[in-house]
């Protein structure tokens, strides 16, 4: 049995075994506090290499110990593209009068004089994440994280949605027509991740390949001011730790977000949260032959979540989340309008999506259903409807619980 269904059938024992002590008294209650929302980061090719950070929508520091688990599964898929960037003004200018997907036709790749990386994705990146949160004061908090990700075919029936047979179904019945991205060209439920950076260190991963982990530590702060108008705030420090062998660096963030509350009655409610972070990536690299996942420095995000809970009769807290994040670009966007992009001799569709994307702001959309008891209980299925090198779907599920 290999790693990700021994992770999943972990995960999934842990949630069952929760929920069969979830009317016992030895598990303390862990009430609804502020927008009930997992990590919904993306398990984006290039950004599980960082310590991208996660919008904070609680109302107040926790009270005691939580734990949080959760497991998440994003299909991923980019045909093979070669990027050069001319070093000569003179062909800058050149190629940034010619439409991108034509400039591969005007110059000799044999003799051009530029930088150049390769990428190719396909597959299903499954993530496993923890986080231990630790009240120190009446308003304030730590939170400590392990994070980890796994190259996968993501075979039926440990990925489901993130198949790629479920996705080109829903492409041929629902959206998007007849093979829109060419997958059904390179095969199916495959796993390939090959990457040459600009200083032309290479991997070539498949199946079963550990693509990342990495230690995180969150630090809050929540003031008071507003509360009695139920506005919340939050101001947050973080540090992350990324222990690859193609990436071992820190970086380090800043967050700041809000949350409003609006009573219906006293059994309806609805929160609606604005959060944004900035993050620093590589402050310090911890080795010197770090791969290079993006040449900006720093990299930006932006967050709104609404949603509606209601609490039933069994005193069970009913939440429907929807949320929208926007992430700054990895690479600086200035490159684009010049760069050679040279494809695959056997992709038409969408061939440049995978590396142009890289230069444009990357944002998505995820509906989240989280009810809470004794224990909160989240899924959530995320969507990219711009086709910005996040997963074309992604789902996960997170039970948080006090200890």
């Amino acid at each position: 049995m290999n790693k990700q269904n021994l992770a999943f059938i972990f995960f999934l024992s842990l949630s069952l075994s929760l929920f069969a002590q979830s009317d016992q008294d030895s598990i303390p209650a862990y009430g609804k506090n502020g927008i009930s929302k997992p990590s919904i980061l993306s398990t984006n090719p290039f950004g599980v290499f960082i310590s991208r950070l996660n919008h904070n929508f609680k109302l107040k520091a926790s009270r005691r110990m939580e734990i949080d688990v959760a497991l998440e599964s994003g299909n991923v898929w980019g045909p093979n593209v070669k990027t050069y960037i001319p070093n000569d003004p003179a062909i800058r200018r050149e190629m940034s009068n010619i439409e991108w997907f034509s400039r591969q036709y005007f110059v000799d790749e044999e003799t051009l004089d530029a930088g150049y990386f390769e990428i190719e994705t396909d597959g299903v990146i499954k993530g496993l994440r923890a986080n231990l949160t630790i009240p120190t004061t009446k308003n304030q908090e730590l939170i400590v994280g392990l994070r980890a990700f796994v190259l996968t075919n993501g075979k039926f029936p440990f990925s489901a949605l993130t198949t790629d047979r479920f996705i080109e179904f829903f492409h041929d019945n629902v959206a998007g027509g007849d093979d829109p991205f060419d997958r059904r060209v390179f095969g199916l439920d495959k796993a390939k991740f090959l990457y040459t950076d600009r200083n032309g260190r290479t991997f070539d991963l498949g199946n079963g390949d550990f693509l990342t982990a990495g230690i995180e530590t969150h630090y809050y702060y929540y003031p008071t001011f507003l509360n009695d108008k139920k506005i919340y705030f939050n101001l947050g420090a973080h540090m992350g730790t990324n222990l690859s062998k193609y990436n071992m660096s820190m970086d380090f963030g800043a967050s700041a977000a809000g949350v409003k509350q609006f009573d219906i009655n006293d059994r309806n409610f609805v929160l609606v949260g604005l959060g944004a972070n900035l993050l620093r990536k590589n402050a310090v690299d911890l080795q010197s032959d770090n791969f290079d996942f993006g040449t900006n420095d720093f990299i930006g995000s932006f967050g709104v979540n609404a949603e509606y809970t209601f609490v039933s009769k069994g005193k069970t807290y009913h939440s429907f989340g929807l949320d929208y994040y926007l992430q700054t670009s990895l690479h600086q966007k200035d490159e684009d309008d010049y760069n050679i992009y040279v494809r695959d001799e056997d992709s038409f569709n969408s061939w440049g999506h995978g590396t142009r994307h890289l230069y444009r702001d990357t944002n998505y959309w995820t509906f989240v259903y989280t009810f809470t008891r004794k224990i909160s209980t989240s899924f959530y299925i995320q969507q990219d409807f711009t086709v910005n090198n996040n997963p074309d779907l992604q789902t996960g599920i997170s039970v948080k619980f006090g200890i």
